[in-house]
């Protein structure tokens, strides 16, 4: 059966850059429908230094993330950005010119966890879109996308999945975090 999917995901979370990556090179791709969710709405709007507290954790996930996906490409990030203006981005990106969309979500994940991008910089986006292919007449901010943010957002919370990444099968089945490979093709109909 082909199922289809909603995941809900944050480009801040290094298991959401992993299952981004893993669904980047599976056929289940095209039937998922990527949601943007803030994992730490409280971030300021303008990317922040972490702390010492901050990099132990990140460095933690990392590490689980690689005994898990060992080839993963990721590197430690410098800082903390809000996600909130990425989201919106990918958004807009999916509103007005959706052929770009899935490169330009998968530009936003590698630019962040492999090369520190602050993702919350209007330019930062902008430079990232170029790279994707989206063209110019793209706004990265449209009104419209704003609202289908908002809908993913308030969809969450009432799913009530707790945190991300979490994809929901067509049939009603979740996927909690990122899996094993063969516990993600099983889940994604691969097997």
């Amino acid at each position: 059966m082909n199922h289809t999917f909603i995941l809900y995901s944050d480009f801040t979370s290094v298991e959401c850059h992993a299952l981004n990556e893993y669904l980047a090179t599976h056929p289940a791709n095209t039937r998922v429908e990527w949601r943007g969710v803030q994992h730490d709405p409280a971030l300021p709007s303008l990317q922040r230094a972490m702390t010492r507290r901050d990099t132990e954790r990140v460095e933690d996930e990392i590490g689980e993330i690689r005994r898990r996906a060992p080839a993963l490409d990721v590197a430690l990030p410098r800082s903390k950005p809000s996600s909130a203006r990425a989201i919106l981005a990918v958004a807009s990106v999916l509103r007005l010119h959706s052929a770009k969309a899935i490169a330009f979500r998968d530009g936003v994940y590698r630019a962040y966890w492999r090369e520190g991008a602050d993702i919350s910089l209007p330019a930062e986006l902008q430079r990232i879109a170029d790279a994707s292919g989206v063209p110019r007449f793209v706004d990265l901010a449209h009104p419209a996308a704003d609202d289908m943010a908002d809908e993913w957002e308030v969809a969450f919370a009432t799913e009530r999945l707790g945190g991300v990444p979490r994809a929901i099968r067509s049939d009603g089945r979740i996927l909690w975090g990122l899996r094993t490979a063969d516990e993600l093709a099983t889940f994604f109909g691969e097997h």
